[in-house]
This record gives C-alpha cells, structure tokens and sequence, in this order.
C-alpha cells in the first residue's frame, strides 16, 4: 500500500505528515488524497493535473505522469 508523505504546508492542510493510500495508477492515490483533503487539492491540482511546483517522487524517482502504475 502507498504511503504518502506530506511536507511543509501540505502536512499542516491534512493534519498528518503521512498516509497509507491503496490504488494504482498514481492518479488513483492523488484523486483519494484529494478526496480526503480537499484543501490539499487545492493546491496540488490544476485543472486535473499537477500543479507545476508540486513534486512526487515513488521510490525516490521524480513522477510527471500520473498514469504511472504503482508496484510493490
């Protein structure tokens, strides 16, 4: 299962510095995240897509496309 860790203003929106998300593709654990916390939605999303200053990494790999799959 993801586990998302939130920095700085993000871990003060959700009121946590991380949690365990199940889904795959990236998209599917983003879309619960913001379903969760909207305002973190705010402002990690635009129009559907990432924000150009929001940055995820998966195993410590930068991630632009939300399609990718998540593996174990």
């Amino acid at each position: 299962m993801p586990v998302i860790k939130l920095y700085a203003n993000l871990r003060k929106l959700a009121g946590t510095k991380e949690l365990s998300i199940t889904g795959t593709p990236v998209r599917a654990v983003v879309s619960e995240l913001v379903r969760r916390n909207p305002p973190v939605g705010e402002i990690i999303l635009r129009k559907a897509e990432l924000a150009p200053h929001i940055v995820l990494t998966v195993n410590g790999h930068n991630i632009i496309d939300l399609e990718t799959p998540l593996t174990k």
